[in-house]
């Protein structure tokens, strides 16, 4: 476009100077609009995510993602070696989204390396980074995956922090091959443990099981409405008070009660005995408290676990406060 000016009138030089200036001004800003609005539609997401023994889910998972517009999936399969690659499972029209790394061939063994590999090593190609577990799903409300990551109100975020909701296990003792969505519905319950939406390209990035190890001198943090939240610590994994406003990620943590066992069978081989002990233990304590606490399931869970429940589950704790009275009533009747 060619501006011819006119100087008349007594029109100054200096005037002229500040209409060419805010003219040059105007267009470049124009000019940066334009190419934001076409990022916008550009957006790359990626998935960074690792699984050992959840091959009944993988395809579900995959699908979901992919239709919730994610680019492509990072997969780290840590299955043993005696157990189907994951690989093998996924169905044709899903493997261009997905790629695959078997941890026992590039000797990651922890979800720690696992994350911070596959961040780090593809940082350049993508927008944004969702971390999550196999049974996590990221749930946007009202608006599309990358409507949602390309709103203003993250311009500013390194990293955004997503509470979960939980669901229950829909009273199965037993595997149901039914859709996860189909099995558990809502109402969920609201959490204030969060996973983590990371912006791409950040240098030196070392992520935990949660979080990245966040800098709150470099890095800004934000909940799911782009709001920025203050740490005092390089991590953390708790956000309270909670907000699930525009997004939330549904932990279908219990699936059921055999599934639970085989997972707390299967995890925590290196973990020291004592320590191990007590992670069961807490699980159980907090899938009795927010599931029916049968006497079926408990001695289910007593059973294969090989454990004496009553010793560790104190009476007066909300939920499971029950233990003693149910094992009572289930001899009764037995």
């Amino acid at each position: 476009m060619t501006i011819i000016f006119k100087i008349n009138h007594g029109i100054s030089q200096i005037k002229l100077k500040l209409i060419i200036i805010f003219l040059f001004l105007f267009n470049s800003k124009n000019k940066i609009c334009q190419k934001i609005y076409k990022r916008k539609e550009d957006i790359k997401i990626a998935l960074c995510t690792m699984g050992k023994d959840e091959n009944l889910y993988v395809e579900e998972f995959i699908a979901y993602y992919v239709n919730l517009g994610v680019d492509h999936l990072f997969i780290y399969d840590d299955n043993d070696n005696n157990k189907e690659k994951v690989y093998n499972i996924i169905d044709k029209k899903y493997k261009k989204y997905v790629t695959i790394y078997e941890t026992k061939i590039f000797n990651i063994n922890n979800q720690t390396a696992a994350f911070t590999e596959c961040y780090n090593n593809h940082m350049k190609y993508f927008d944004w980074f969702i971390m999550v577990d196999l049974d996590e799903y990221l749930y946007i409300v009202n608006d599309t995956l990358k409507g949602y990551l390309s709103s203003k109100r993250f311009n500013k975020c390194d990293f955004i922090k997503i509470n979960w909701v939980i669901s229950r296990d829909n009273n199965l003792m037993y595997y149901d091959p039914r859709p996860l969505f189909e099995r558990f519905k809502p109402p969920y319950i609201k959490s204030e443990f969060v996973k983590s939406i990371i912006r791409g390209n950040i240098s030196d990035l070392k992520y935990w099981v949660h979080t990245p190890y966040i800098s709150p001198k470099n890095n800004i943090t934000c909940n799911n409405m782009g709001r920025r939240i203050y740490y005092k610590k390089m991590n953390f994994i708790r956000i309270n008070p909670i907000n699930i406003k525009k997004a939330y990620i549904i932990h279908f943590e219990h699936k059921s009660t055999e599934e639970l066992i085989k997972k707390l069978k299967r995890g925590y081989k290196n973990w020291l005995k004592s320590y191990k002990e007590k992670f069961i233990i807490e699980k159980i304590k907090f899938y009795l408290k927010i599931n029916k606490a049968s006497p079926e399931k408990i001695n289910y869970l007593e059973k294969e676990l090989k454990l004496n429940l009553t010793e560790y589950i104190k009476e007066n704790n909300r939920g499971y406060n029950f233990i003693n009275f149910l094992k009572y009533i289930l001899n009764i009747f037995h």
